[in-house]
């Protein structure tokens, strides 16, 4: 028998608590479980299942669910990773609270700033350029008419000199 788009979506308007029930159980949280369910509604039409019988769109329905919170879980599991990867244990709000961290990097403000104005106007010019303007060396090489290497040359003295000047903290 073959199943029409209205016989489809009948049968998943029957099965939907079940679904429901079932994505909740695997996330624990019933605002992705019905965000979730919308996927599925909204992929009907895209994805054809199998036509034999009732019992069978049915499990086809409840694969897709199952499909469905894995992708989810394994993307919140990434995201996660990342998270934890870039922040660590600390996270913005922690790191923003403790003053003495706030002093540290002020304190690294300031003798960056103080480095910066040590370098003659050129290499300061070509950091500049090169960091703030983010123009490619032969860009700037064009601009202030001095040759590639010279760009490079320069560019690695400020960087040098700005290193140790926080190094030197």
């Amino acid at each position: 028998m073959a199943y029409s788009d209205h016989d489809i979506y009948r049968i998943f308007l029957n099965a939907r608590p079940q679904i429901q029930r079932f994505l909740q159980q695997r996330i624990r949280c019933e605002d992705t479980a019905a965000d979730l369910i919308q996927d599925i509604f909204l992929r009907l039409t895209l994805l054809k299942p199998p036509m034999a019988s009732e019992i069978e769109v049915r499990a086809w329905l409840f694969k897709v669910a199952s499909n469905l919170s894995l992708d989810h879980l394994r993307t919140q599991k990434r995201r996660g990773e990342l998270l934890n990867q870039y922040l660590g244990d600390e996270t913005e709000i922690d790191a923003a609270a403790a003053p003495e961290r706030t002093a540290e990097a002020q304190a690294q403000l300031q003798q960056i700033q103080i480095a910066l104005a040590d370098l003659p106007d050129q290499c300061a010019e070509i950091l500049y350029l090169s960091r703030i303007e983010c123009l490619s060396h032969a860009e700037i090489a064009k601009q202030l008419k001095i040759s590639n290497s010279w760009v490079e040359k320069q560019l690695a003295k400020a960087l040098q000199h700005c290193r140790q000047a926080v190094d030197s903290q």
